[in-house]
């Protein structure tokens, strides 16, 4: 990590994007791929000559591994990831888990105990994530009715207290309430976490969006997202998808 200025960027739906275009680089997915333009790998790597770039993103490092490598390999430079919603931040081989203190396995069983009840939705744990736990529902409505029952049962006399709960597509995390990636990115950056540009669309990213120095998003992102950009100030781009994030990359650019 240099002392150079950050510059933030979620991954799903800011970077990456379903629809395929030419010479994309492919990232799999569990039930689709996502594609990363050309062009905008080619923007990150000149960009990455004067920023750090930060990935901040809900995915595990197995679900970033692909992807990072394939920026490496077109020449953009990475000097620090944030993964699991900012559960761990870091580098591979160096990672900080913020709640360390967690057994995740004995909040795990304890949910076991009941999610055969006919009341609840059928999932599956993903495995590759080591600091929170999420669930994958086979449908968005069955992730929309496991969220709640989730929230109850590790409310309830949980082994591990003073969790959160909250939905991103089919997937359903069981995180620290303190934990974000705001929180993350402070342990990353320091003081220059609030100097940072950055960009992103999730409600997961309004935490962080509302605090740095030059946020953006893309058109058509959550009212939320939306609301907290214009509130500090930052910019939106004109389009959706690979355009719009190439269009806030260029933002950055020297005149």
């Amino acid at each position: 990590m240099t002392t150079r200025r950050p510059l933030i960027l979620d991954m799903d739906g800011t970077l990456l994007h379903s629809e395929p275009v030419p010479d994309a680089l492919v990232i799999p997915g569990r039930t689709r791929p996502s594609y990363l333009s050309r062009t905008v790998t080619e923007s990150l790597s000149h960009l990455s000559q004067r920023f750090d770039v930060v990935l901040a993103t809900g995915r595990s490092w197995a679900g970033m591994q692909v992807a990072v490598e394939g920026l490496q390999r077109h020449g953009v430079a990475i000097a620090g990831l944030c993964v699991e919603d900012g559960a761990k931040v870091g580098r591979p081989g160096s990672w900080t888990v913020l709640e360390p203190h967690r057994d995740w396995h004995r909040l795990r069983t304890w949910i076991d105990a009941v999610s055969g009840d006919p009341a609840w939705p059928s999932f599956e744990w993903q495995e590759d994530f080591q600091s929170c736990l999420v669930a994958r529902a086979a449908t968005y409505a069955e992730a929309r009715t496991l969220a709640p029952l989730l929230f109850a049962r590790a409310t309830d006399d949980a082994p591990e207290p003073g969790l959160r709960v909250f939905r991103d597509g089919r997937k359903v995390f069981l995180i620290g309430a303190a934990v974000n990636k705001w929180q993350a990115l402070g342990v990353l950056l320091g003081e220059r976490a609030a100097s940072s540009a950055g960009f992103g669309d999730g409600l997961n990213d309004v935490c962080w969006l509302s605090r740095i120095a030059d946020p953006g998003t893309l058109r058509g992102c959550a009212p939320e997202v939306l609301q907290a950009v214009l509130a500090a100030g930052g910019v939106v781009a004109s389009q959706g998808g690979h355009e719009g994030i190439a269009e806030l990359l260029r933002t950055l650019s020297p005149r």
